[in-house]
């Protein structure tokens, strides 16, 4: 569970993309960066075939997330599918509350492993949050502190096990078609440093990414993926 744990953290902070102006209160639709009335975004993670085939289509498709915003754009509900190499896993998250009074209900399959936790968002300021588990805390359970910049876009999400920093994800943007995320791995006695470069290639009528190149090296010479997104608007 520990790869796919990682694995779930990383695919859930891709599909926050670029902000918008920090002119409205904070919602969790400004903070994946979604223009227009978005009520639903389908997202499909592909990877490049042998011989660097790109593919068209989500046919072949990797991951799938599916998230669903009501009207104030807060997230009602969260699906991905993970299609690893060995097993497939699962996850669900079903949202309570609204604007920056949330809770969220997380559940995690893989094969016979059932894995259900529930969080809830600790603001310290406008642009500061932690994510912590309700109830009693265990060892083994995992915080996240985030930091905000004035658009609402991810700067920094710290990850701990107890009092360990286990993970540290970093983000720079460069305008709106190019996001830089680097995740920083404790791996006890050193450090792996990962990289994902997101560069938006097509966009649709409202300004969202709908075509999207994932490159695993900061100098974008090594393509991975082809990331496409669909959306369902309220268009009344």
């Amino acid at each position: 569970m520990k790869k796919t744990a990682v694995l779930i953290l990383l695919f859930q902070l891709f599909i926050s993309c670029n902000g918008l102006n920090n002119k409205v209160a904070y919602s969790q639709k400004l903070e994946s960066g979604y223009s227009g009335p978005v009520k639903k975004v389908t997202t499909y993670i592909c990877e490049i075939k042998r011989y660097g085939q790109i593919p068209t289509d989500t046919t072949s498709y990797k991951v799938k997330m599916t998230t669903v915003f009501d009207s104030l754009g807060n997230i009602l509900e969260s699906n991905s599918l993970y299609k690893l190499s060995d097993y497939t896993t699962e996850t669900s998250s079903i949202y309570s509350g609204t604007g920056k009074n949330r809770t969220v209900k997380e559940k995690a399959i893989t094969g016979l492993d059932i894995k259900e936790d529930s969080y809830q968002y600790i603001w310290s300021d406008d642009y500061n949050f932690m994510v912590v588990p309700m109830g009693k805390p265990a060892k083994s359970d995992i915080t996240s502190t985030t930091t905000l910049d004035s658009d609402f876009r991810v700067l920094k999400t710290q990850y701990k096990r107890g009092d360990t920093i286990r993970i540290i994800d970093e983000f720079e943007y460069r305008g709106k078609q190019e996001k830089i995320h680097k995740r920083t791995v404790n791996e006890g006695e050193s450090n792996r440093i990962i990289y994902q470069v997101m560069v938006t290639k097509e966009y649709d009528q409202h300004g969202n990414p709908t075509v999207t190149y994932l490159y695993v090296d900061p100098d974008k010479t090594k393509l991975d993926s082809i990331v496409f997104t669909k959306y369902e608007y309220d268009e009344k």
